[in-house]
């Protein structure tokens, strides 16, 4: 309680100089979030009725909830701060309140690279590096990486050597310079890939990015197929999927010895009509019109034709008779001869 001594004001808590609640509360710094579990008192907040119960009711509720939230910024100057140039801060602890979320959380401990763990076992601190290096070439202070940085390698003019190195017959300096930063690259894309595969097989692929995660499960209803169960047209069908799986489609990938080139399908295109069904319909009679009365001028005479035909036939009876004729001639002839 507060009471007068002297002129001066006394109380007897922090909370009550404050104005903020000093009751029960359950306190959720991690989520800024505060609430009473307390049972609603009628005779503070009224019976809920309208007129003036309503207005009695409005009133404590809006006087409850500002002693409740002096109460949470009370809580939060109570955390240990620290200061920058943007002013002081502090920092929160873990939420204690679960709220539901459509996705899951992920994982809240990252699982440590072959390094972090040399790292640790050795007592290694990480050490923000500078971004200003200095630069012998140019006896400069230049940015560690991006443009007009140090030890740029198009900028090197001149490069040590050694005693041993004969021109025209060891390595070029600034070639094998290339490929050692070509192979440094390479050497780290292989340490991460091999982290991802630890870090999977302990903790399964949910540490994996979510791109990573989609391509490594296999599509709903398809059931994955080992390569050593797959058939040869099956291990081709799979090859050549790959191998489109490009911006280009295959179509500048270096060849691959033993491999078919991919040869690229050309797609049928159906163009929609640019005029009106009437006009387009018209266009079609006309067309058929026109395709009929060119067919008129070059007409068979049908009488001519049949004469023919006719000729033709009694051709072939007469050749036919004369035929039958000539071979019973030769059976009469031999059976005189015969006789």
């Amino acid at each position: 309680m507060a009471a007068e001594d002297g002129g001066r004001l006394r109380v007897s808590s922090a909370l009550e100089a404050v104005g903020a609640y000093a009751g029960p509360l359950d306190v959720d710094l991690g989520n800024l979030c505060a609430s009473d579990p307390a049972p609603i008192d009628p005779e503070v907040f009224g019976d809920g009725a309208a007129g003036a119960g309503a207005a009695k009711a409005t009133g404590a509720a809006i006087e409850r909830g500002r002693d409740v939230l002096q109460r949470l910024v009370a809580e939060l100057f109570s955390l240990p701060s620290e200061s920058d140039v943007n002013g002081r801060y502090v920092q929160l602890p873990p939420g204690t309140t679960s709220f539901p979320r459509t996705k899951p959380l992920p994982p809240q401990v990252k699982p440590m690279t072959k390094w972090e763990k040399f790292a640790k076992d050795k007592g290694i601190k990480k050490r923000r590096r500078s971004k200003m290096v200095f630069d012998e070439q140019t006896d400069e202070w230049k940015r560690r990486h991006g443009y007009d940085r140090a030890g740029d390698a198009q900028k090197i003019i001149i490069m040590d050597g050694k005693w041993s190195e004969i021109p025209g017959k060891t390595e070029d300096p600034f070639t094998r310079e290339e490929r050692e930063k070509k192979e440094r690259v390479d050497k780290n894309a292989g340490r991460q890939q091999k982290n991802l595969q630890n870090a999977v097989a302990t903790h399964g692929k949910g540490v994996l990015p979510p791109t990573l995660q989609m391509s490594a499960a296999p599509r709903k209803g398809v059931k994955a197929l080992p390569l050593g169960g797959m058939k040869k047209q099956q291990i081709n069908d799979l090859t050549a999927h790959v191998a489109r799986s490009t911006a280009s489609i295959g179509k500048f990938n270096t060849p691959v010895p033993g491999d078919e080139r991919i040869k690229s399908r050309g797609k049928r295109r159906q163009f929609d009509s640019v005029t009106d069904m009437g006009k387009e319909k018209s266009n079609s009679l006309g067309f058929i019109d026109k395709l009929m009365r060119r067919e008129k001028d070059f007409t068979v005479d049908v009488n001519v034709a049949a004469r023919k035909i006719q000729k033709a036939k009694e051709a072939d009876n007469r050749s036919t008779a004369k035929a039958k004729l000539a071979a019973k001639d030769e059976v009469a002839a031999g059976n005189k001869g015969a006789g």
